[in-house]
C-alpha cells in the first residue's frame, strides 16, 4: 500500500486504518516517545538501556514488554532494534499469532518456533553455517523430533523438489515443515511435543547450539561481533492467558538459559492480575502505559496539551487536518479524550467519525457519535457483574489480582497509566448508562 496523506474522507478511511503496521522508517511514523519523559512513557529508551553493549551487562538479557494491545509496542520495539543494530544487535522478529497454535501453546512449541526464526534469519541474509553444524541441526529436527514415517514424508518431499535446496536453505524448509505441524491437531504434533519435552534441558541445549552457530555465522557475514535479539511479538493477543502462564512464565528459568537476547510481549493482566506467576517476577519487564493524557488527580475528561499535540502530529502525517476536520482543535481534543490515550482507539474514532461525516468535514459532534457507536461494540465484552467493579476502579484507580480484573485488563476495558502505576476505566465504558447507575451506588471515598 502506497502511503499518502489523505485530503478526502474516502482516502482518510484507509490512511486511518487502526490495524496497519507502521515501521520506524514509514512516512506515517510518529516519534511519540520524543514528547514525553522516558521514565514515564515509552519503550525505546529502556530497551536500549538494557540491550546496548556496556560493561557489567550480562551476555544475554531476557525481558518482557508489558502493554495493552494497540499502544504502539511493536513500532517502538522495532525502532529500538533499528537503533541497536549499529551496536551489533541482530533482531529476529517472530509473530506469535502466525507461528503457534493460539489455542494450545506449549514450552516446546516456543523453543522450536524460535529455532525456526533463527534459521529463517540466516537464510534471508545468506549467512550459512558449517556443514557439520548444519547436519546436527538437521539431525535434531529430522531424526530426533519426528517419527520414522513422518521423517520419510517430510524429507522425501524436500528432496523431491525440482531444485533441491542445500545448506541453510534446506534447513529453513525443514524447520518450517516441522513447526507447521505445531499448529495442527494430529498425532504428529503430539509426538513432536512428546519428544521435545522429554528432556527440557536437552531441548534448550539444542536451541543454544543453533543460536551459537547462528551468532557466529551472522558475525562473519557482518564482519563484526553480533548478538542475536529474538523478539516474540503478539503474545499479548493470545486470549487464554493460562497458556502464557504455563508455557512461558512458569518456564522462565528455562527460557533465561537461551543464549540470545529475548524480548517477549505480555498483556497488563500478566503483570497486574497474573494466574500464578507475575511477569515481573519471571523477567525484567518494561511497561508501556497509555499516552499520558492526564494525571491521576485530574478530572476524568481532562486532556493534557502534550498528549493533544502528539496526537495532532500522528494524525497530521496521515490526513490533511484542515480538509478532514471542520474544527481541528476541538475535534482532536474530543478524539483524544474518548480514546483514553490508547493509540489504536485514536485511529478507530477518527476513522469512524470520517464515515459518519461523509461527505462533509468531521465535527466534534461526529466524534461523539463515533464514540457512542464504538462504545456499543466494545461493551459487548462487559458482563452484568462487571459494572460495579468498573465503578470501583474508576473511583480508586486500582486493580486487584483476580480473574475479573484480569478480564477487564485483557480486553482494555480498564487501562493502565504512568509508571507509578494507576488505572482507570476506558472513557468509552463511562459513556454507558449502566456505568452511571453503578457509580451512583458507590461511596465517593475509597475504603
Amino acid at each position: 500500500m502506497k502511503r499518502i496523506r489523505a485530503t478526502t474522507l474516502a482516502e482518510a478511511f484507509w490512511t486511518l486504518d487502526p490495524f496497519g503496521l507502521v515501521h520506524p522508517d514509514d512516512p506515517w511514523h510518529c516519534d511519540v516517545e520524543a514528547r514525553f519523559d522516558p521514565t514515564r512513557y515509552g519503550l525505546i529508551a529502556p530497551i536500549t538501556r538494557r540491550l546496548a553493549p556496556q560493561k557489567g551487562r550480562p551476555d544475554f538479557v531476557h525481558l518482557g514488554v508489558v502493554g495493552h494491545k494497540g499502544t504502539g509496542k511493536t513500532t517502538q520495539v522495532r525502532k529500538a532494534m533499528a537503533n541497536l543494530s549499529a551496536k551489533g544487535i541482530e533482531p529476529i522478529f517472530i509473530d506469535a499469532l502466525a507461528s503457534v497454535d493460539q489455542a494450545d501453546l506449549s514450552f516446546p512449541d516456543l523453543i522450536l518456533v524460535i529455532s525456526r526464526g533463527v534459521v529463517n534469519a540466516l537464510n534471508e541474509v545468506g549467512a550459512d553455517v558449517p556443514g557439520e553444524e548444519r547436519e546436527l541441526v538437521k539431525l535434531w529436527f529430522a531424526e530426533e523430533l519426528l517419527t520414522e514415517t513422518h521423517r520419510k514424508e517430510i524429507l522425501g518431499t524436500l528432496e523431491a523438489e525440482a531444485k533441491a535446496s542445500v545448506g541453510v536453505s534446506f534447513l529453513a524448509k525443514l524447520t518450517a515443515k516441522v513447526t507447521a505441524v505445531l499448529r495442527s491437531d494430529n498425532e504428529y504434533r503430539r509426538e513432536i511435543r512428546r519428544r521435545a519435552e522429554r528432556d527440557p534441558i536437552e531441548l534448550v541445549r539444542r536451541a543454544n547450539f543453533l543460536l551459537d552457530a547462528a551468532t557466529t555465522a551472522l558475525s562473519n557475514k557482518r564482519s563484526r561481533p553480533c548478538t542475536l535479539a529474538v523478539v516474540v511479538d503478539n503474545l499479548e493477543k493470545l486470549a487464554d492467558r493460562r497458556q502464557i502462564d504455563a508455557a512461558i512464565l512458569r518456564r522462565a528459568d528455562d527460557l533465561r538459559r537461551l543464549r540470545c537476547h529475548l524480548v517477549l510481549f505480555f498483556d497488563p493482566a500478566d503483570q497486574y492480575a497474573p494466574s500464578t506467576v507475575q511477569a515481573g517476577q519471571a523477567f525484567d519487564v518494561v511497561t508501556v502505559p497509555m499516552l499520558p493524557i492526564r494525571e491521576r488527580a485530574d478530572q476524568a475528561n481532562h486532556v493534557a496539551d502534550p498528549a493533544l499535540e502528539t496526537i495532532k502530529e500522528l494524525l497530521d502525517k496521515r490526513v490533511d487536518l484542515e480538509k478532514i476536520f471542520a474544527s481541528v482543535p476541538e475535534s482532536l481534543r474530543t478524539v483524544v479524550q474518548f480514546s483514553g490515550g490508547r493509540l489504536r482507539d485514536v485511529l478507530h474514532l477518527a476513522r469512524l467519525a470520517c464515515e459518519l461525516a461523509d461527505p462533509d468535514r468531521v465535527t466534534p459532534g461526529h466524534v461523539v457519535a463515533a464514540a457512542r457507536r464504538l462504545k456499543g461494540e466494545r461493551l459487548t465484552l462487559a458482563t452484568p457483574g462487571h459494572w460495579r467493579r468498573l465503578a470501583e476502579i474508576h473511583r480508586d484507580k486500582q486493580v486487584a489480582n483476580d480473574p475479573s480484573d484480569a478480564y477487564l485488563l485483557l480486553h482494555s476495558l480498564v487501562l493502565n497509566y504512568d509508571s507509578d502505576p494507576w488505572w482507570d476505566v476506558h472513557p468509552l465504558v463511562r459513556l454507558d448508562t449502566r456505568f452511571d447507575m453503578a457509580w451512583k451506588t458507590l461511596s465517593p471515598i475509597a475504603t
